[in-house]
């Protein structure tokens, strides 16, 4: 019985130790896990400014319904598409993002967000973000709203539907499609 006591005391007092070991590293600037949290925040950072601009191409061609892709996807052709000869137009004048296409060039870059698949994935979080909007101005309305729809084959023989929701907000006529 005394040898189980001393041995719990004896636990009781060696984690008390490792404890204040721990919380006088983790109070340290200098720890490791608050420098890989700083770098971190900083990569975070980083990367949401290279989305931001992306997005900001994404929002130009989509609102004049221009092409993306263009007859060659690579970099410096002349032959590129709207997006990458956007990008490319942007890192002319703004060095943070020439600097970006350098490093995606020249490095093994996990994560571009330049690619085909990650601007469509964008473009369907954005056009699922405006409907909500549409959605909810419709519902909050007191007025009414008309909805036409219509159809069309495309060059491809690809029916087409389009809606089109008329309606009154804030006093101004919208039509959205």
């Amino acid at each position: 019985m005394y040898s189980e006591l001393w041995r719990i005391m004896k636990i009781s007092m060696e984690h008390k130790r490792v404890m204040l070991c721990w919380i006088t590293r983790k109070s340290n600037k200098k720890a490791v896990d608050q420098q890989l949290e700083e770098q971190m925040k900083k990569t975070i950072q980083y990367y949401f400014e290279v989305l931001k601009k992306v997005v900001a191409v994404i929002k130009f061609l989509s609102e004049r319904g221009l092409a993306f892709r263009g007859h060659e996807e690579k970099w410096g052709s002349p032959n590129n598409g709207n997006f990458m000869g956007a990008i490319e137009l942007i890192a002319e004048f703004d060095p943070f993002v020439h600097e970006y296409l350098e490093k995606c060039k020249n490095e093994k870059v996990n994560a571009t967000y330049l690619s085909k698949p990650v601007y469509e994935e964008l473009i369907e979080i954005m056009g699922k973000h405006v409907q909500d909007e549409i959605v909810n101005q419709i519902n909050n309305l007191d007025t009414k709203y008309y909805i036409i729809v219509d159809s069309m084959p495309d060059l491809t023989h690809v029916d087409q539907l389009v809606i089109v929701v008329r309606y009154c907000y804030n006093g101004n006529p919208v039509r959205d499609f």
